[in-house]
This record gives structure tokens, sequence and C-alpha cells, in this order.
């Protein structure tokens, strides 16, 4: 009777096993080549033009400061060019900051505007999985996994649904035998 149980447990797990549907997915495939990410790079590339006009305004003004110091009689007095020289600095300063802080823009500009594309790529995967009976997918784009049963490829069907026209430059996974 225990063989019997044991037999039975053991095939029903080996038929689980085997009864589960993989597939793989390049998710940043899929996201790169999505329409909306065309859109955010336009937007973040005119946001960039535009803080790059002001830092352009701002070295000019520097560059124009400091030809004026040299310029400057050396028999001014200390206390003025002493005050240049501070004008100087504080500007680098603000100079220094405003990149900083351009930067630090246009990195929550690009995560604020690629939130909802990469959540629509991850339902847009789901529903490509529910729709093929895949219980498994796995996605090859991150890296981490290096050893994974192998699946069908729904990378392409993914991109399909979200509009992207470019195919699939990942080699499609085996099949399943």
């Amino acid at each position: 009777m225990k063989k019997n149980l044991f037999l039975l447990i053991a095939i029903l797990s080996f038929a689980t096993v085997f009864s589960q549907k993989i597939a793989t997915v390049n998710s940043n495939e899929v996201v790169f080549s999505m329409p909306e990410t065309k859109t955010l790079q336009g937007k973040l590339e005119e946001k960039q033009k535009e803080l790059s006009k002001q830092l352009e305004v701002m070295y000019k003004d520097f560059q124009t400061k400091a030809d004026a110091l040299k310029g400057m009689d050396t028999k001014a007095m200390n206390a003025i060019q002493e005050a240049k020289m501070k004008e100087l600095q504080d500007l680098q300063k603000r100079i220094e900051s405003f990149e900083q802080a351009a930067q630090k823009e246009v990195q929550k500009m690009e995560q604020d505007l690629s939130a909802p594309i990469i959540e629509k790529a991850k339902k847009t995967i789901e529903e490509i999985a529910i729709e093929k009976g895949y219980t498994h997918v796995f996605d090859v784009s991150g890296g981490s996994l290096i050893v994974f049963p192998k699946g069908d490829d729904i990378t392409d069907f993914v991109k399909s649904k979200v509009g992207a026209s470019t195919p699939s430059t990942s080699a499609p996974a085996p099949k399943k035998k």
C-alpha cells in the first residue's frame, strides 16, 4: 500500500512539473521598442536642451566676469579685485549647484515618465502569458537568470501588442518538447 501511494505521489508530481508551460521575454527590448519610450526620449532631450541653454548663459556670464577681472588695471584696489574674485567663486558654485540640480531633475523626469511605460509592458506580458497559457515567464533581460528551463520566447508577441514595430533582436528560445 505504501509503495502504491508513493508511486502515485511521484507520478502526480512528475506530471505537474511537465504540465507547466514556460516562456521567456526580454522586457528591456519590449520597453525600448515601445512608441511611448520614443516619446519619452524626445521629452528628455527637449528638457536637456532647455537646461543646457540656461547653463550656457551661466558659463558666458562667468567667462565675461573672468575676462573683466583679467583686464582690470593692476593698480586697481585690492578690495575691488577681491570682491570680483568672490563674485566669480560664488558664480562657479551656483553653476555647479545648477548642474547637479539639472541632472537630478532629468533623472526624476525619466523615472516619472518611464514608470507607466514599464507598467504597461508588465501588464502586457501578463496578458500574453494568460492568453498563451504560460505558467512561468522568465525575463532574460536582467541577466540574473543564468540557467533556466527553455521555453517559448514571447517578446515579439508582447512588442506587437504594445504597438512596437521593430522585430526582435534576441534569438528565439528553443521550443519546449
